[in-house]
């Protein structure tokens, strides 16, 4: 059984590129799973959300909605996800792109 890594927040803010607030406001808004936290409740992050937290991060800088991303993570990833789901948000974005 492969053990999971333990990451601090600023530590998945320096691998993510992404201020740690804005980590804060992910978890807030449910695009990023809620971490754990230690008995003195500091969040300790996985290989997961530094996964999650890459894609979250590429999507709204693609203009993706925090709805947007949540839509497409909670379809389950790669292994769940039908292409077609995503194409789906994937197009109901790009059509309020090019109607902006």
């Amino acid at each position: 059984m492969r053990v999971e890594e333990s990451i601090t927040i600023g530590e998945l803010s320096r691998r993510t590129g992404v201020n740690i607030e804005t980590i804060r406001y992910f978890e807030r808004v449910g695009v990023l799973a809620t971490p754990p936290r230690t008995s003195g409740g500091r969040r300790v992050y996985g290989t997961g959300h530094v996964r999650a937290l890459g894609f979250v991060r590429r999507a709204r800088e693609l203009g993706f909605s925090p709805a947007e991303v949540r839509a497409i993570l909670s379809l389950g990833g790669s292994a769940q996800a039908s292409c077609s789901e995503v194409r789906e948000i994937a197009a109901h974005h790009l059509g309020v792109t090019t109607r902006k």
